[in-house]
């Protein structure tokens, strides 16, 4: 058993702070920098704080499913009533304003993080004599990989805006209040190279470990691996197959990960998921009663009523019909109106998903956490984690690349032949936590699964990719960046918007949408040298 570092739930109070200004830098408490970075373990605590972001509940966590699902034809926002989560509503039409509170929200903390990253990075040198706890100095190596580490978080945050905003302002230092007001905005290809710059930087590092080297008790931090698999989506989303396909494939490659044989163990087990060899990168989390509070998605994705939810992001009867008969992820996926579960107290669950503004009669199963898994009865002091990355995702991805950059066919088939196996053969056809589901998923023979669902070198590739992709990544806040890098958000928008259940999402959607206005307080702020998205000018 792995040992839990809480890498990003306990240490983040030695570098917490946040600022009204997306640029400022992170205060250190009472001390100055020049202080601080002379106190033991200031280095450790440094690059804690560049992974402190994560935690944040609702600019990062649920903003995950916000952007990657609700805005999408997989799920609808959900809540109290229309007005509940009314900023989600805007954007998901097509047209949002720029004021809209969700995307500014969105754009300021990727800043503050990155402001942090950068901040890091200015006080973290090969030259910074830093020390250790008990007075020892850190060494040069230890000091190579901070960098290296906080390099790939800037990188990803960067991802995070270009992705929603396209061409934003390309920030790696801190700023004067001049600079700060007089900012102008980067290219995407600019702000693409320097997310690339940090990737790479993270890679050829020699100080970096690999996941198989990674001790126990760091299980959480950054590795040559993760950055190839996110070096791997960042390429893909921008139409650059062949180096995808390397990153990809070095991941692979290093016989590091591999699938679990039953997929309701990913999300329903620390040890069988989060902890697993199927987690590339994810944020992790255990129940501590030390340590006050979890993550706010089971609370705020989990059924209302009786429930003790906020009943958001509600998947939509158009993913639930994206699923073949026989293929298990639908139950492990998906939970509808009606199914039961047993409580700890012996009684009944039951799930209503009625009276409130849930037009789908579904909620993410992956979200939800039975009551067995909740050491206090409540939704705050669980184990609930998400993952940033999943082996199989990976998979897809080389799949992918592999085929548009004119690979072999069956070997292209047979890398989406290794995810659908466990989904027809290996995985449970029941929920092994739930006392009743509506969800019946026949078993299917070896025979039939090499007849009937079997992906063959013939078939339309793209599309069976596409599929599997929506199967097996639902409900996990990857769908936007699909529809976007395959040229295919308008076309799925647009007919989503003719659905009965759409209530006027996508129905605004056009070549104008993306990128999404930058925030018009940012404009205002540099009096206009931050130029505004065609279409909301």
């Amino acid at each position: 058993m792995k040992s839990k570092y809480y890498f990003l739930v306990i240490l983040i109070f030695c570098i917490a702070g946040c600022s009204e200004d997306f640029l400022d830098n992170p205060p250190k408490g009472s001390f100055s920098e020049e202080v601080f970075f002379k106190t033991e373990d200031a280095g450790i605590k440094t690059v804690v704080g560049c992974y402190k972001p994560m935690d944040d509940h609702w600019n990062f966590q649920v903003m995950w499913y916000d952007v990657g699902n609700i805005i999408t034809d997989d799920s609808n926002k959900g809540g109290s009533d229309a007005g509940d989560g009314i900023r989600k509503t805007e954007v998901g039409s097509g047209r949002p304003l720029p004021t809209n509170v969700m995307l500014n929200n969105l754009w300021n903390h990727r800043y503050s993080a990155i402001a942090k990253c950068n901040t890091a990075l200015e006080n973290i040198t090969l030259e910074t004599p830093l020390i250790k706890a008990g007075g020892a100095y850190v060494t040069d190596g230890e000091k190579a990989r901070y960098i290296a580490e906080v390099k790939f978080l800037r990188g990803f945050y960067y991802y995070g805006l270009v992705t929603v905003f396209g061409g934003v302002p390309v920030v790696t230092t801190t700023l004067s209040p001049d600079e700060k007001n007089s900012l102008t905005r980067g290219s995407i290809d600019e702000v693409k190279q320097q997310i690339y710059n940090d990737l790479q930087a993270c890679i050829d590092e020699p100080n970096m470990p690999t996941s198989a080297s990674l001790p126990s008790a760091e299980f959480g931090r950054v590795t040559k691996d993760i950055a190839y698999a996110f070096k791997a989506r960042v390429h893909m989303f921008f139409d650059e197959y062949a180096p995808a396909k390397d990153a990809a494939w070095q991941v692979i490659n290093s016989g590091t990960f591999g699938l679990q044989d039953d997929y309701q163990d990913l999300f329903n087990s620390y040890e069988d998921g989060y902890f697993s060899k199927e987690s590339v990168f994810t944020i992790l989390r255990e129940y501590n009663p030390g340590y006050t509070g979890s993550s706010v998605v089971p609370q705020m994705n989990i059924g209302r009523n009786n429930l003790g939810g906020w009943g958001g992001d509600c998947p939509t009867q158009d993913l639930v019909d994206e699923y073949e008969v026989g293929d298990a992820r639908l139950i492990h996926t998906v939970i509808q109106d009606g199914d039961e579960f047993m409580k700890n107290d012996g009684s009944i669950e039951v799930h209503n998903y009625t009276g409130y503004d849930n037009n789908t009669g579904y909620h993410s199963r992956k979200a939800y956490v039975p009551h067995q898994r909740r050491p206090d009865g409540g939704l705050w002091q669980i184990d609930w984690t998400f993952y940033l990355i999943r082996y199989s995702d990976v998979l897809l991805t080389y799949a992918e690349a592999l085929l548009e950059t004119g690979g072999d066919k069956q070997e292209v088939a047979n890398y989406i032949n290794m995810v659908r196996r466990r989904a027809f053969l290996t995985t449970s056809r029941t929920d092994d936590w739930a006392y009743m589901r509506q969800i019946v998923i026949p078993e299917v023979t070896e025979q039939e699964f090499e007849s009937n669902y079997k992906v063959k070198a013939s078939d339309d590739l793209k599309a069976a990719i596409k599929h599997e992709r929506r199967v097996e990544l639902g409900m996990e806040g990857l769908r936007y960046y699909d529809l976007m890098r395959w040229g295919d958000f308008i076309s799925t928008m647009q007919a989503f918007s003719k659905l009965p259940y759409a209530n006027g999402k996508g129905a605004k959607v056009d070549s104008e949408t993306w990128p999404y206005p930058i925030p018009q307080t940012e404009i205002d702020r540099t009096a206009g040298s931050i130029k505004q998205n065609p279409g909301y000018d």
